[in-house]
């Protein structure tokens, strides 16, 4: 009865540290209502003070504890652009891999909500380019970004873009 009663402790104990420690994780999971593919509605979107880029595609996956995003954009000159990261909702910044966009390098992610992320874009040097808000709604149909950004000689960028689902 007493080795028993000792087992059970010990996995009471087992427990309640895994508890904590999993406590204090970024809250990422493969139910994440982001992870998918999404297109820009330009129609329903905000370019403020414009134009408005031509087209925006992202995905979002969840591979082994970090998420991966991909972004290809067409702004409104028509040319390609697009990045890459792989990254995790601790608020620590991760360097852009593979595809090159010249206004983001670094990208940090602090998590609100299960439906709310907020993240800043640093260039290489350190200098912020931008400040968001992701918002997936609680259908998991729509996803809203709202991006504060200056343009090249100071001016102020409200851009508010609406993807959907695909």
């Amino acid at each position: 009865m007493r080795n028993h009663l000792h087992s059970i402790t010990g996995a009471a104990a087992i427990v309640a540290i895994l508890f904590a420690l999993t406590a204090h994780l970024p809250a990422q999971s493969p139910d994440d209502p982001s992870l998918g593919s999404w297109k820009l509605n330009v129609a329903k979107s905000k370019f403020s003070p414009g134009p408005p880029i031509m087209g925006d595609t992202r995905s979002y996956e969840f591979q082994g504890g970090w998420v991966i995003v991909t972004t290809e954009t067409i702004d409104a000159a028509g040319k390609k652009t697009g990045v890459r990261f792989a990254g995790r909702f601790d608020g620590k910044a991760y360097p852009q891999i593979g595809r090159f966009a010249p206004t983001v390098a670094l990208i940090t992610y602090e998590p609100v909500d299960k439906y709310t992320l907020k993240y800043t874009v640093k260039t290489t040097a350190g200098k912020l380019t931008s400040t968001n808000t992701r918002i997936v709604s609680a259908d998991g149909k729509t996803m809203t970004i709202e991006q504060k950004t200056t343009t090249a000689d100071g001016k102020p960028v409200d851009n508010v873009e609406v993807f959907e689902k695909q």
